[in-house]
């Protein structure tokens, strides 16, 4: 007999790196964060503009709180903040191990919610859950 699935869970996440990440940095990143994420059951994606990190990670509760456990104890991140948490019916990137977008000023204009990142930073996407409604958009582009 078959155990039944596990509830899946999410976290929304923001940090601040303690230094800027070249392309290469972000590619060997990603690199293993995918790989790791495909063993784990992880699905997500992960933002970066300037220095910071949005990230929205689901999978089984216990091993994605691990997962942000170990990312705060990362000594390349600093000013680790948890945006939201909850139970999920179902999987909102179910086909990404680790969906990425590094984005630009230019890019950052044509997003809706993004008007304040510039001056404001991330922290400006915890205000009324619109981090993750962004990266839920940002996801569509992406397919």
């Amino acid at each position: 007999m078959n155990a039944p699935p596990m509830p899946l869970h999410e976290i929304v996440y923001m940090s601040l790196a303690c230094d800027s990440m070249s392309s290469d940095e972000l590619g060997a990143l990603l690199d293993k964060a995918r790989a790791h994420n495909q063993a784990a059951g992880i699905t997500g994606m992960l933002v970066y503009h300037e220095r910071e990190f949005m990230q929205l990670i689901e999978g089984e509760r216990s091993v994605i709180e691990a997962l942000y456990q170990r990312i705060e104890a990362d000594p390349r991140h600093q000013q680790v903040y948890r945006l939201w948490e909850g139970p999920i019916a179902t999987r909102n990137f179910v086909d990404w191990t680790m969906a990425f977008a590094a984005l630009d000023d230019e890019t950052l204009k044509q997003h809706t919610g993004y008007a304040s990142l510039k001056d404001e930073g991330l922290v400006a996407l915890s205000r009324d859950n619109r981090g993750k409604k962004i990266l839920l958009g940002l996801r569509e582009e992406l397919t």
